[in-house]
């Protein structure tokens, strides 16, 4: 992909994600592309997490296989989130491994596990249906710490009487 820098809209990759990603494209947030691959950043989509910027999910990871690709390009990430995007403290991701995503990349980034209740005890409803009513396996939580945040503790802190 040929661009005039590593930050566009996410519609640039949107081809390149159908094509490479189980997940397939999304239209929200930005997308950064270099030679090692795309990815793309929006806000957080779990509703208790800030939607005022200070937060980032990073919703698309997707490399080219070039041997350390992964930690060079979220290496390339956080300095420029750190440098252009200085209100930016926290950027959390989900790894599927139903999906065989064991979450290697992210502790090879070091990014930090960061567990939901819903990995700690199976939910009651089964963990919700997206379609068909085929329940959703259970995602890891992974936190990337950029600055300090004196909310992070309390926000993923995991809420549920039952494990108490």
């Amino acid at each position: 992909m040929s661009l005039t820098g590593p930050v566009c809209d996410p519609w640039v990759v949107r081809d390149y994600l159908r094509r490479r990603h189980y997940l397939g494209p999304t239209g929200r947030g930005f997308a950064w592309v270099d030679q090692w691959g795309a990815l793309v950043l929006a806000k957080p989509t779990a509703r208790y997490l800030p939607q005022d910027g200070s937060w980032l999910e990073l919703v698309r990871w997707c490399l080219e296989g070039i041997p350390n690709g992964g930690s060079r390009q979220w290496s390339a990430v956080t300095k420029w989130l750190r440098a252009e995007r200085p209100e930016v403290t926290t950027v959390v991701s989900y790894s599927d491994p139903s999906a065989g995503h064991t979450g290697a990349l992210y502790k090879a980034c070091n990014w930090t596990w960061s567990p939901t209740w819903h990995r700690l005890r199976p939910p009651p409803t089964g963990n919700g249906s997206w379609r068909d009513g085929v329940p959703q396996a259970v995602k890891d939580r992974w936190v990337f710490e950029l600055r300090r945040d004196g909310r992070r503790a309390e926000l993923l802190r995991v809420k549920d009487d039952a494990l108490t």
